[in-house]
């Protein structure tokens, strides 16, 4: 019988809530998440538990990893895995929140938000200004800038779409009544 298995991510900026949900439904059928993957999530077959996860985004300096998860753990979290600058944790169903209030809610996109903003001023003006040179420029400049711009506009959609997801889920957070 295979101990691991892979279930797909709907994105994290997308999806999130409905990820850790699904995370939690497989944990309760012995299917624990185990690291992040291509696209997705690596899954190990374990004894059933009813627990939930959660997902934080922080970018931690040297020295700061430690305190940071003794935080999660004061609070009833346990470390799972992380990728890169995002961190996902589990505890028990029913155990509080991390992010319980509108402010640290809110807070938490906004540091999603920091490094999408920032590949969005490099790459909408890169995808602007290849798409002015392919309209008025001729010859091999017009093909380099025709190829340049297909590149940077597959970059700048995700990134975009990226932005109105996390935009919007704080502007829910915001206008919600379960805070």
């Amino acid at each position: 019988m295979n101990k691991t298995k892979y279930m797909m991510s709907g994105g994290l900026a997308f999806t999130e809530k409905g990820d850790m949900e699904m995370l939690s439904k497989k944990a309760k059928k012995g299917w624990h998440l185990k690291s992040f993957a291509f696209m997705g999530y690596r899954l190990q077959k374990s004894t059933p538990e009813d627990v939930q996860y959660t997902v934080d985004y922080r970018s931690l300096e040297d020295g700061e990893r430690e305190e940071y998860l003794e935080f999660f753990a004061a609070a009833g979290w346990e470390y799972v895995c992380s990728s890169y600058d995002i961190h996902i944790f589990k505890a028990p169903t029913g155990t509080k929140p991390i992010y319980s209030d509108r402010e640290s809610a809110t807070d938490k996109i906004d540091r999603t938000l920091r490094p999408v903003y920032a590949i969005g001023k490099f790459i909408f003006p890169l995808t602007l200004l290849f798409m002015v040179m392919m309209s008025f420029l001729t010859g091999a400049i017009e093909q380099f800038s025709r190829f340049a711009f297909t590149v940077s506009l597959v970059l700048a959609l995700p990134t975009l779409m990226m932005m109105v997801a996390l935009i919007y889920r704080k502007r829910k957070i915001r206008v919600s009544k379960e805070f």
